[in-house]
């Protein structure tokens, strides 16, 4: 499923493998019963599709930056760190969009099987999740918390697996994850897996509003006309400024999402006339995002919309390109 280089792939296997072979030799350790993270949004500053992969994925073009809006996630370790033959974890979730997450199929779930068969863990566990961030909306809310529970695994069993190893095993389950698990902006490619640093910068405050209606990312691909952009070489990318990126580079996404819920042209319209400088959609939709001259006009066009609008999600935000690990 991943498409990393054979001679990187094949590193990277065989450091998991025989990982998987010592710790079940060995009793597990444990660093801590009980950990907690945030788990952040991520934005599509922009989105490109440059083609189509043999593997049936699209080659992706963005820039990817974090949000202060954060999922909130507790993971407990309820018995010895051995594993416990039948044992299964307990899933409370919580928050604004709890109704939308199944608790039985699910990608804790997911995750948390190919750890148990991998590296011999206990699945004993409480795993706790506020949700904030909406759901099905080009955030990538799901994909954060996929992210954070895989580092609090590593952690609460001392599994010691690296960054990059981490990484290799997310594409499993998904593309942003790949992302996710790192802490800065990033130019990103491939299908997820390609990922360069981007040059820090300072916060930049936006105004999210989400119809609260979940769009298929599966779909909006299919619907997406095959007319791909050029690629852009990432060097000359990492060059420009934030701002020509956002006001510049398209989302490619847009239309196909549109054309499935028209409503989006009709929030990013909204944001314009309510005197955003730049609006846009992130990811596969449907949130969409606008960037104002200064707050006392975000400020303004927010109560104007939240009363046009009173059922969305509307919200202020920072686009961040820097976040702290927090644990």
């Amino acid at each position: 499923m991943t498409n990393l280089p054979k001679k990187i792939k094949s590193i990277a296997d065989a450091a998991i493998h025989s990982l998987r072979s010592n710790s079940k030799q060995t009793q597990i350790r444990r660093k801590s019963n009980l950990i907690k993270y945030k788990c952040p949004a991520k934005i599509n500053l922009f989105l490109k599709l440059t083609g189509k992969r043999a593997d049936g994925y699209h080659e992706l073009e963005s820039l990817f930056a974090f949000l202060d809006l954060a999922d909130e996630l507790s993971i407990s370790l309820l018995s010895h760190p051995e594993l416990v033959s039948g044992s299964k974890p307990t899933i409370k979730i919580t928050g604004e969009f709890a109704n939308l997450v199944d608790p039985e199929n699910n990608l804790f779930t997911k995750i948390l099987d190919y750890f148990a068969t991998e590296f011999s863990i206990s699945k004993n566990l409480k795993i706790k999740i506020t949700k904030n961030i909406p759901v099905g909306a080009g955030l990538g809310g799901g994909s954060s918390d996929a992210a954070y529970f895989m580092h609090g695994l590593n952690e609460i069993f001392d599994l010691d697996l690296s960054l990059a190893e981490l990484q290799n095993i997310s594409l499993k389950f998904g593309s942003d994850i790949f992302f996710l698990l790192g802490n800065k902006a990033a130019i990103v490619k491939g299908r997820g897996e390609i990922i360069e640093e981007f040059p820090q910068f300072s916060a930049i405050t936006t105004l999210l509003i989400n119809p609260k209606i979940s769009v298929s990312t599966k779909e909006i691909f299919n619907k997406f006309d095959g007319n791909f952009s050029k690629e852009i070489p990432t060097k000359d990318l990492l060059k420009k400024d934030v701002f020509d990126l956002i006001k510049n580079f398209p989302n490619d996404m847009e239309k196909p999402a549109i054309s499935m819920l028209p409503l989006i042209s009709e929030i990013i319209e909204n944001l314009k006339n309510s005197g955003a400088k730049i609006a846009k959609m992130s990811g596969s939709g449907a949130t969409c995002f606008g960037i104002f001259e200064n707050e006392k006009t975000l400020d303004l066009a927010q109560k104007i919309l939240s009363k046009k609008f009173p059922k969305f999600f509307i919200k202020k935000s920072q686009i961040q390109s820097t976040i702290s690990p927090s644990s």
